[in-house]
């Protein structure tokens, strides 16, 4: 298992960031997702200045690089990290096609996980599949799902896209998240989850006519929406945040 990198994405779980969900939808049909996790404010306490210079030193630091999932198994490997489920492994194949950016340097530091697919019935079909593969991971490595959870990289979509409209369809992995827990666990976790800062933003060939959300804020151009939500409610009732948009 990735260890290294989910204690990571954990540990940036436990403070307070912006978590941005980024699309863009090409003139080509070709569609880019993002996921965005900018922990900048937290910097000057993540490290310290002899840290960074420590890091320097072995050019680590600043640092801005894009990998892949595989690349960080291999990272674990170096650092004797005891090897994967079968599960996982197969679960590990579906999520490499996605690929991780960090960067981090004195002012800024955010985490981009980023696929990027042809049409979107080539992303449905991704997500489709990355489903069938958390769905196994589940039922054979239950451990392991519940880490995958806590980084927030189960999460899945469905897009719909036909030039005059478009429809954001979230799954409902997260739905009723806080009732599977103990009083005190889901108390925790929700003032833990009221720190996150979490936007929408998509980005369009077209000018936006009209949409179906509410709050939503838009470019000059009028092919860019925004929108700010609570990450609470986001997780508990996702089906509050799918929408449509109609194109002029």
């Amino acid at each position: 298992m990735k260890k290294i990198f989910i204690l990571f994405a954990t540990t940036l779980i436990m403070v307070s960031c912006q978590i941005t969900e980024r699309v863009y939808i090409q003139e080509s049909g070709a569609v880019q997702y993002e996921t965005e996790v900018d922990f900048s404010e937290m910097i000057g306490l993540m490290f310290t200045e002899a840290d960074k210079d420590s890091l320097r030193l072995i050019g680590e630091f600043p640092m801005d690089s894009v990998m892949k999932f595989s690349d960080l198994e291999k990272f674990d490997a170096k650092l004797g990290v005891e090897g994967a489920s079968e599960a996982e492994r197969n679960f590990m194949k579906v999520m490499d096609k996605m690929n991780v950016r960090m960067v981090m340097n004195d002012t800024h530091g955010k985490m981009i996980f980023g696929i990027h697919e042809k049409d979107v019935n080539s992303f449905n079909a991704y997500m489709k599949e990355m489903r069938a593969a958390t769905e196994q991971l589940e039922r054979e490595d239950k451990k392991a799902a519940e880490e995958f959870n806590q980084s927030g990289l189960l999460k899945t979509m469905e897009f719909k896209y036909n030039g005059k409209t478009f429809e954001r369809i979230a799954g409902n992995e997260t739905a009723g998240m806080l009732e599977e827990m103990d009083d005190s666990t889901a108390e925790s976790t929700r003032q833990m989850m009221n720190m996150f800062q979490y936007k929408l933003e998509y980005h369009f060939p077209k000018k936006i006519k009209k949409t179906s959300i509410e709050n939503a804020t838009y470019s000059l151009d009028g092919k860019i929406m925004t929108v700010n939500v609570p990450m609470m409610e986001l997780l508990d009732k996702p089906e509050k945040y799918n929408f449509t948009v109609e194109f002029e």
